[in-house]
């Protein structure tokens, strides 16, 4: 076994660089800057439209003004952006980048895709004709989503199509798509055990050897709701595989984010480890220069340098509370748990798109959930149309049973 790899920091360190002054963290943030410059070639900034890359956009033209002209900008357009974070990011692209300013493209699909509901029908008859190994690994697992196609017959072909239960070659890989083969984010990352198709779990679920110790609560959950899907892919395939595609074919080396450690465990724990600038194993070099900021200190930099900023965060309730901390993607279901959460604020102020969300799937998604949180299954035989229109609204927020992080083993749940 290797040696573990020593931390940068320890927690207590990074308590109090959260307590040092505003322009004690900014030159520190500049220096981070610098250095980057210094050690990348191509150089790119990963922007979201929100006020963490936007901020930091800033201080790099700020601090190396000539350097930030030559910069790459890559916007990672997710097609679920909000629309007034879409048309900020734009116009400050168009504005600040020029023809530095990039926006990233969704993949398509190189052959036809068969929807979950095909996916179990195929799987049954492979099952009934007793040639399930010709389908799976050594280790029972399926050996791709698509090798389904092979036992689809031009009738079945037909019928599926008729049935509307096929994806087209050319089909974006859009949120949609991922939501109807892995699932809806409900969860947070790193609750999603077994982040595949919906299809190649039931068959690891059924057949392979590899199921770890200590999962079985998880495991139990899904085969007892066979259909549950819950899933983070979306993140992979509209955000990070779009961006890491375009810094490709741009030829980049480096990436600045506006990440800040104080906003999830996940980040502490990579600032922790790694600090604010550092290379990869195939030598990619990431900088996060803002990683000691807070939201606080963010807002103060952008008020006292007359920065601008995504309309979105100015948006506020009928009692002129504020909607919105963060930019993020309209269909992202992650902080449930908590009153004032994205799908609530998407319901009462976005209603065309909380219906449209809902009714392709996530409410059947939060209820089942709910269902086996609750170890309740008679309420999965409430129809989640008629829920919809309950006041208060059922699909708001969920209660987790007491204990579930524990028993599930999950460790960091948004719950």
């Amino acid at each position: 076994m290797g040696k573990k790899r020593q931390s940068k920091y320890k927690y207590s360190q990074l308590q109090k660089m959260w307590e040092l002054p505003l322009e004690f963290k900014l030159n520190v943030a500049r220096k981070i800057i610098r250095d980057t410059f210094k050690q990348g070639k191509k150089i790119a900034l990963a922007f979201s439209g929100g006020k963490d890359s936007t901020a930091l956009w800033h201080l790099i033209r700020e601090t190396c003004p000539e350097q930030a002209k030559d910069m790459v900008v890559i916007f990672g357009n997710t097609g679920v952006e909000y629309p007034e974070s879409l048309s900020f990011a734009r116009k400050l692209g168009k504005e600040w980048g020029g023809e530095n300013f990039h926006e990233t493209k969704l993949d398509r699909l190189k052959i036809p895709r068969l929807k979950y509901e095909a996916q179990k029908e195929v799987w049954s008859l492979i099952e009934e004709s007793g040639e399930v190994s010709k389908y799976l690994n050594k280790k029972g697992r399926l050996l791709s989503t698509d090798k389904l196609n092979e036992a689809v017959t031009p009738e079945m072909w037909e019928d599926f199509r008729r049935r509307k239960l096929v994806w087209e070659a050319g089909t974006l890989v859009s949120f949609w798509f991922i939501a109807e083969q892995y699932g809806f984010p409900i969860l947070g990352k790193d609750a999603t055990k077994l982040d595949a198709p919906r299809i190649n779990i039931n068959v690891f679920l059924k057949y392979s050897s590899e199921q770890s110790k200590g999962n079985e609560k998880y495991y139990g959950i899904l085969r007892k709701f066979p259909d549950l899907r819950i899933s983070h892919s979306c993140c992979v395939f509209i955000k990070e595989r779009p961006s890491q595609k375009l810094q490709k074919k741009l030829g980049c080396d480096t990436l600045f984010r506006g990440l800040l450690a104080s906003e999830s465990r996940r980040r502490t724990f990579t600032f922790l480890d790694y600090g604010f600038l550092y290379r990869t194993a195939d030598g990619y070099l990431y900088s996060n220069p803002l990683s000691i900021l807070t939201d606080e200190d963010i807002w103060e930099y952008i008020r006292s340098r007359n920065c601008p900023y995504a309309p979105l965060y100015d948006l506020t309730d009928a009692d002129g509370n504020k909607l919105f901390e963060r930019n993020g993607c309209y269909t992202c279901g992650t902080g449930l748990a908590y009153e004032g959460n994205n799908l609530e604020i998407l319901r009462k102020h976005y209603p065309n798109k909380w219906q449209a969300l809902m009714r392709y799937g996530m409410a059947k998604e939060i209820k089942t959930f709910a269902c086996a949180i609750s170890d309740d299954i008679k309420l999965n035989a409430l129809e989640h149309d008629w829920l919809l229109d309950m006041r208060p609204c059922a699909f708001d927020r969920l209660t987790p049973k007491k204990n579930l992080l524990e028993d599930l083993q999950y460790g960091t749940l948004l719950f």
